[in-house]
């Protein structure tokens, strides 16, 4: 092979997590560290269309750089990344960025063009990074690289942005790219952390290129990027270390991390992870993979089953109301439940009250009277509660749905959604009828389960354990239950009014604390 060259992107691609706020003294002294660590290329941001101040790692201008910069850069080189923004305005090259790479997606090439004659005759070197690589056709490739050739960059990049390489994969791009780029063309390699795989990958690429290709591969401080994150440029400076008397210098690496890294890792997590590993599987979006994940009301194989079901065509830019319409479309079994519901409210309303008892902390507090134990039907949500002996148990969440072997099935009732993981349930309720479909809780349990109980008779209700979501406390009755509780869980307005609206003629009493308690009284 040529020469191999490491490019850290952490002030680039790590500025995902972080929006680039990390801070003006961070992010000099994050390049200080990488200047000693010999690091060849430092990406130091994004250039940006139009000023964001000192503590961004996005550049309008290269002056603006500057100030970030030792007067000493040892043999370390800048390079910057541009993303659909017009570059007309940059500055001639003066020594201080040598490289720009250009960010953008297959139908953007006219744009990518434009930029590199206007970059080339400012005297840049140009990267172009095509990114979805991963998505591309053989003869799509080939189009693009004889585009490419034409364009004569300094390098092209295979960028793996859905992580969905394998030695595969990777090696069958390569061997085209290989015999159709021009040699003098430098080979870029982004590879992302869906799989896990990127530094196998990394190791992959060189032990095949050819000995003529120069080649440089990404990496950032402990993989740090657009979650789940990229190649560990510590670990790959190590290996080349080993494996080819190379000279960088680890140990102010290690200091950068701990310092500068660290902190932001402790708020936002990267790294390997199945919803991420599932995307990159179906090679999808990884937003797409978020967004089921945050529903909180997905098992692994369910989203995988969603993202399996996700068009060519919609996979390289994340819809939210596409993938919206797909969940909807999974959860909302078509089942006829007039036999099943017409029995439950039959059996229900034997009983003279009713006790909800949701899965809130507040639980921990609650002591049933003997009467309610005696004369009441107590239903749990979405949970087995220890504290008593239930008549029923609801559920609509598959993740929340497991039970000890001896449960007398009889007394499950289950939304439709739950028909094809639960065998032999009492009832079988649709969840079509029970959620709203026009807000974000449109499938909040226990609103569902008293969208239910609306059918009887006019009864008591008790409630215990709907607390509401409060901050940097324990939302849950026991820590098995314990969700990532979104941002929205603390819009208590919205559920308010949707229990004003549609549920406030019910005859309720809280047992325990509730900041919806309130909102029933009747009319």
């Amino acid at each position: 092979m040529g020469s191999v060259r490491l490019l850290d992107c952490t002030l680039r691609d790590g500025g995902h997590i972080n929006q680039g706020a990390f801070g003006k003294n961070v992010i000099k002294a994050t390049i200080e560290n990488l200047v000693k660590a010999k690091i060849d290329i430092i990406e130091a941001g994004f250039l940006w269309d139009s000023e964001t101040g000192d503590d961004v790692a996005r550049y309008h201008t290269i002056s603006e750089l500057k100030k970030y910069l030792p007067k000493d850069m040892g043999s370390s080189k800048i390079s910057l990344m541009a993303d659909n923004v017009d570059l007309s305005h940059l500055e001639p090259n003066d020594g201080t960025v040598e490289f720009i790479r250009l960010s953008f997606r297959k139908t953007e090439f006219d744009w990518a063009e434009k930029q590199l004659a206007i970059l080339k005759e400012k005297d840049y070197k140009v990267y172009i990074n095509p990114i979805h690589g991963s998505s591309f056709t053989d003869q799509e490739y080939l189009e693009i690289i004889d585009r490419v050739n034409r364009m004569e960059p300094y390098g092209f990049s295979i960028v793996d942005t859905f992580g969905a390489m394998r030695q595969s994969d990777l090696g069958r791009i390569y061997y085209l790219i290989e015999h159709n780029l021009d040699k003098n063309i430098v080979l870029g390699v982004h590879l992302h952390e869906n799989l896990g795989l990127a530094y196998s990958l990394a190791q992959y690429i060189l032990n095949i290129v050819s000995p003529v290709r120069d080649v440089t591969i990404d990496g950032s401080l402990f993989g740090m990027g657009k979650v789940p994150g990229n190649l560990c440029i510590e670990q790959f400076m190590d290996y080349m270390n080993h494996e080819y008397d190379t000279s960088y210098a680890i140990e102010p690496v290690y200091d950068a991390i701990d310092e500068f890294i660290m902190p932001i890792y402790e708020k936002t997590k990267w790294g390997y992870s199945i919803p991420y590993a599932l995307s990159a599987q179906c090679s999808v979006h990884r937003t797409y993979a978020e967004y089921l994940t945050d529903k909180e009301r997905l098992r692994t194989k369910d989203i995988s089953r969603l993202l399996k079901e996700i068009e060519p065509e919609k996979s390289e830019i994340f819809d939210e109301a596409y993938i919206e319409g797909i969940y909807q479309k999974y959860m909302d079994s078509n089942f006829d439940d007039e036999t099943d519901l017409k029995a439950v409210v039959a059996e229900i309303n034997k009983f003279d009250k009713i006790v909800v008892i949701a899965p809130g902390s507040s639980l921990k507090t609650l002591t049933l009277s003997d009467e309610l134990k005696k004369d009441a039907c107590l239903i749990s949500v979405n949970f087995m509660y220890d504290g008593a002996d239930m008549n029923y148990h609801f559920f609509s969440n598959a993740k929340r749905y497991h039970y000890d072997a001896d449960v007398d099935m009889s007394k499950m009732i289950i939304t439709s959604n739950l028909m094809e993981d639960v065998e032999n349930p009492g009832y079988v309720v649709s969840r079509n009828e029970l959620v709203y479909h026009d807000d974000i809780f449109c499938d909040d349990s226990t609103l569902m389960l008293l969208n239910l109980l609306r059918l009887c008779e006019n009864k008591k209700i008790y409630i215990a354990g709907f607390d509401g979501f409060k901050r940097n406390e324990d939302n849950f009755y026991e820590t098995s239950l314990e969700r990532k509780v979104r941002p929205d869980d603390y819009d208590q307005e919205l559920r308010t009014e949707i229990i004003k609206n549609s549920y406030s003629k019910l005859n309720v009493e809280f047992l325990t604390p509730s900041v919806y308690a309130k909102s029933f009284k009747r009319k």
